[in-house]
């Protein structure tokens, strides 16, 4: 990690002491106890299940350091602070500023994950890169990520994620990008967000903690196309239609495998074979391409990022069984996506089948965004439809009502059952829904030996 002290820590906490601290530097930084190391720094936090205090005894011949809400019987120096998630927040914002990093913050309703993915690549051609892992996105995990940024770091790629007004805010407080990719503003966590208008407000908040003025836009959302840039500030758009600076023309899907375009900056294009299906991957590695652009790659350079791109776990993931292809998509879900992930499904050779379960935080709107993805699938021509959860019955009465009879709601393990049993070689299976649903247990139940 970046080199840090205890009397940086403390004054960049506010805190207090509990005694003299120790004056070298440390090793890390963490919340999770099983990961303390020695001269490591822990950071007591206080959740619903387990109180991070309980839990300092247990490692003080491993910590330099605890931080801590109040102080505990413990031999270990310990800085004593109002909030421990706060603390952890201005540790992580200390070291984003010390670090001089570039920081590229990606933002949107979807395919934040996958376009974070494709610019890391791409950047990854001139600079050395720190991208955020797993699920890293949010308050915590910004900290986390940024604890990870070693001396020889230039740019951090840097995910960005909400689910409530003020909350980008404060993530965009600690990472202040010098570029901010938006994806889209989609009906994603309208159950605390209203709805689009509301998205697009909540997103937006990430501008006024820019410490750069680029913000890249995907030109084919209406919201982020409308958007009324802040004085100071200036728009990169990307797209597929329409006059953008960032584009993609003569698009050629290769089945589920790969899509071949020409992508064009300015005046200048290259053709690229992306690793990926779908236009909507093409739109995410045109947000890609464009920051490469504005730090100064060349269209090779960019070009041979795109074409490094590789999914990640739960995300379009391919499994091989038993001559069949399953493809893991659970990692999560939205009306959009599913409707992406369907489309690219109907790409593929022989039956087409999907398992698809509910998709949370949608709203009021919920039944009826349901029951669009039912409409989209039933439009498709998918040869076999099954869903499991409360909300995602919605989704195979309306594909049924749209005229896909062998569309059918079943419970978990009537499910895997099932599937088990009509999977045969040759076939396509999509599995997709919200994280929450755990849709890779029911993969790992139909491969089951």
């Amino acid at each position: 990690m970046i080199e840090l002290t205890l009397n940086e820590i403390i004054k960049a906490v506010d805190g207090t002491a509990s005694c003299p601290l120790p004056g070298a530097p440390v090793t890390g930084i963490t919340t999770d106890s099983r990961a303390a190391a020695p001269g490591s720094v822990f950071v007591a936090l206080v959740g619903e299940r387990a109180d991070g205090h309980d839990f300092i005894k247990g490692i003080e011949d491993r910590i330099c350091c605890a931080i801590v809400e109040r102080e505990v019987d413990s031999s270990v120096p310990q800085i004593i602070v109002e909030s421990t998630y706060k603390a952890i927040g201005r540790i992580g914002a200390y070291v984003r500023e010390k670090s001089g990093v570039i920081v590229v913050g990606v933002t949107g309703s979807v395919g934040k994950t996958s376009v974070k993915e494709m610019t890391a690549c791409v950047l990854a051609q001139r600079f050395s890169v720190l991208k955020t892992e797993k699920n890293h996105n949010n308050e915590l995990g910004l900290p986390l990520t940024l604890f990870r940024l070693e001396e020889n770091n230039e740019v951090a790629v840097l995910e960005m994620g909400i689910s409530y007004f003020g909350e980008m805010t404060r993530v965009s407080a600690i990472a202040r990008p010098d570029i901010a990719i938006f994806t889209n503003i989609e009906n994603v966590h309208t159950e605390n967000l209203i709805d689009r208008d509301g998205v697009l407000r909540a997103k937006t908040e990430l501008v006024a903690n820019m410490r750069g003025n680029t913000l890249i836009l995907n030109a084919e959302d209406d919201k982020l196309a409308g958007y009324s840039l802040p004085s100071g500030k200036k728009a990169v758009y990307y797209g597929i239609e329409g006059n953008c600076f960032v584009k993609a023309e003569s698009i050629v899907c290769h089945g589920m495998e790969s899509t071949d375009f020409v992508l064009r900056v300015g005046a200048d294009s290259i053709p690229v074979t992306l690793p990926a299906s779908g236009r909507h991957m093409v739109l995410d590695s045109l947000a890609a391409a464009a920051a490469g652009h504005e730090l100064g790659l060349t269209m090779q350079e960019i070009k041979q990022g795109l074409e490094s791109y590789r999914t990640i776990s739960g995300r379009m993931e391919k499994k091989e069984y038993k001559g069949a292809v399953i493809i893991n998509d659970c990692y999560n879900a939205s009306p959009t996506s599913m409707a992406a992930s369907l489309k690219v499904l109907a790409n593929a050779d022989g039956r087409k089948l999907a398992l698809l379960g509910d998709m949370f935080e949608l709203g009021e709107r919920s039944d009826e965004l349901h029951r669009g993805v039912g409409r989209v699938a039933a439009g498709l021509g998918l040869d076999m439809l099954f869903t499991v959860g409360s909300s995602a019955r919605l989704i195979s009465e309306a594909a049924r009502e749209a005229g896909l009879e062998n569309a059918v709601h079943l419970g978990r393990e009537a499910a895997a059952e099932t599937i088990r049993r009509e999977l045969k070689a040759g076939d396509t299976l999509l599995v997709k829904a919200s994280r929450g649903m755990a849709l890779e247990k029911i993969i790992a139940e139909i491969t089951a030996e």
